[in-house]
């Protein structure tokens, strides 16, 4: 049997202890056995004494409900923390070893060592997507999430107004050595104008002396100054832009641009280069950028989390599918009486693998543009697009649906492309039936298990709150989570459920804080489906 000290080296938390405090620990180090039926501490008794280290055997954890602990996993933790009683009673299952570390010791080490301190507040107050986040410091991601974007700013910014001249503005870029210029009215950003296009207007012959206004980009992306390279990144990928502008409290602080970006992400540099060049990619060139997106994903996902991938992968399809749409528009000579919606996963986009989920509304009946969509799906099929759902709908035959089974995923809609007052009306077909929309996704709550569990759950709450218009889970869970006691815990949950099932599709062996946490998502998922129960009568 190897001695204590190298056990605890290999498991998370103790893993992230220097050598003195894996001493410290090993020092105040006991051990016990405990015969089958044996009551380790009942519920309300004294405080513990003794921090429980469950090397091997069964223990079950009962209160209001029943846990089983495995080897490895601790117990006793809140009691030792806070001094109070024990909140559960802990009963050996089978004939079981546990290591007893020492309150005073384990208080010493917890409150000089920030991430082994930080592990166990998190899962106490269930900040579990934090716990993920600081179990992949180690891949070297600290600059995505600690670094804000004020940080990669390094010059003050250069500004101008509507009625400058193109050629005064490029003199004011070429003399502060920047390649942008922010185009503003009463300090409030209007529009942004780069080399590139510069480059446009010298090429299609237009006198620079005329106001920049006219050729600025409007509107202008913005970012706050406490926003993370992580964010700023987002951005770019999802929106295939080069520039930021980077706000506090409503005034500009400067700008950033991709290469501010790629510098500080060179693990990244390839994919946000991608999300730009896609646009002018044909559509034989796209199976490549689906498969580079793909490589990406697979090695990201131990170094950034689901939510961070879902947005930059659903924000890359997006660019994809309006570009074969565009590419078959001109083909067909298609222009308008049709809306493409993205459903489901997404439409929350918080889906990782090239998938094809939407709605397509159209003007009217028109078998022309009946092909065109036939063969928009088919290049998407060519290029490594599975088309999970695609459903087309005159206006007036969407009047008819009932709410029934993947239909709720319809309340879960974007816009992507083609006529947008097609859309608002499509919402308004939907707002009608959104009571059977609660209900629904109420009873599909209790009938899933964890992830799905979790998206009918939240999308019946939301929609009970008017939250309409948020689509995403996360956004939805911050929304209600200002009115209910759910919004924080169940996207914790969810974000871990969806990671860990993430990094097993591309075959990542999971880890011991893993199993830990899907652990803890359960026990909240489980909870979540009594509240959902209870508050809907299902």
């Amino acid at each position: 049997m190897l001695p204590p000290i190298y056990y605890l080296k290999k498991l998370e938390p103790f893993s992230f202890l220097t050598e003195h405090e894996l001493d410290e620990i090993v020092r105040g180090l006991e051990s016990e056995i405990y015969e089958k039926g044996s009551i380790i501490f009942k519920k309300g008794g004294s405080p513990l004494r003794y921090l429980y280290l469950l090397k091997c055997g069964k223990v079950s954890l009962s209160d209001t409900h029943e846990e089983t602990m495995g080897d490895g996993e601790l117990f006793g933790v809140a009691s030792v923390l806070s001094g109070n009683p024990p909140g559960f009673t802990a009963i050996a299952e089978e004939e079981s070893v546990c290591y007893l570390i020492k309150r005073e010791n384990f208080l010493n080490v917890f409150n000089s060592n920030p991430n082994f301190s930080d592990f166990f507040e998190k899962i106490l107050s269930r900040r579990l997507t934090s716990l993920l986040r600081l179990s992949k410091i180690s891949h070297g991601c600290e600059e995505l999430y600690a670094a804000s974007v004020i940080d990669l700013i390094a010059k003050e910014p250069v500004v101008c107004s509507l009625k400058t001249k193109i050629r005064d503005a490029t003199i004011m870029m070429n003399e502060e050595n920047v390649g942008s210029i922010i185009i503003v009215d009463e300090g409030k950003p209007l529009g942004i104008f780069t080399q590139k296009d510069l480059i446009r207007v010298i090429a299609e012959g237009i006198s620079r002396e005329e106001d920049i206004g006219k050729y600025m980009s409007s509107p202008v992306i913005e970012i706050d100054e406490n926003g993370t390279v992580m964010e700023a990144y987002l951005l770019m990928v999802s929106r295939g832009i080069n520039h930021l502008v980077v706000l506090s409290n409503g005034r500009i602080k400067g700008v950033i641009s991709n290469r501010d970006i790629l510098l500080r992400l060179e693990s990244f540099s390839s994919l946000l280069s991608l999300s730009r060049k896609t646009i002018t990619l044909k559509q034989k060139e796209l199976k490549d950028v689906v498969s580079q997106i793909l490589d990406f994903i697979e090695d990201m996902c131990v170094k950034i989390n689901f939510s961070d991938i879902s947005r930059i992968a659903s924000g890359m399809y997006d660019l994809i599918i309006k570009k074969i749409l565009m590419e078959k528009e001109e083909e067909f000579k298609i222009s308008g009486g049709y809306c493409w919606i993205q459903t489901g996963g997404s439409g929350r986009m918080d889906t990782v693998l090239p998938e094809v989920m939407s709605v397509i509304i159209l003007k009217k009946e028109n078998k022309k543009i009946y092909e065109f969509i036939d063969e928009v799906s088919n290049a998407l099929r060519e290029i490594g697009f599975e088309i999970e759902v695609k459903n087309c709908y005159t206006l007036e035959g969407f009047r008819k649906f009932r709410i029934l089974g993947k239909r709720l995923e319809l309340y879960d809609s974007r816009f992507l492309y083609g006529d947008k007052e097609l859309y608002l009306e499509f919402n308004k077909i939907l707002k009608g039936k959104i009571n059977r929309a609660i209900k629904f996704s109420a009873i599909r709550c209790l009938k899933e298990s964890d992830e799905k569990s979790i998206v009918h759950g939240i999308r019946a709450l939301s929609l009970e709150a008017g939250a309409f218009d948020i689509k995403n889970t996360e956004g939805r869970c911050r929304f209600i989570g200002k009115s209910t006691p759910t919004g924080r815990e169940i996207i914790e949950a969810y974000n871990v459920i969806m990671d860990i099932d993430l990094r097993k599709k591309f075959a990542h062996k999971p880890k011991r804080i893993d199993e830990i946490l899907l652990k803890e998502s359960k026990k909240i998922v489980s909870e979540f489906k009594k509240f959902i129960k209870q508050r809907y009568a299902v």
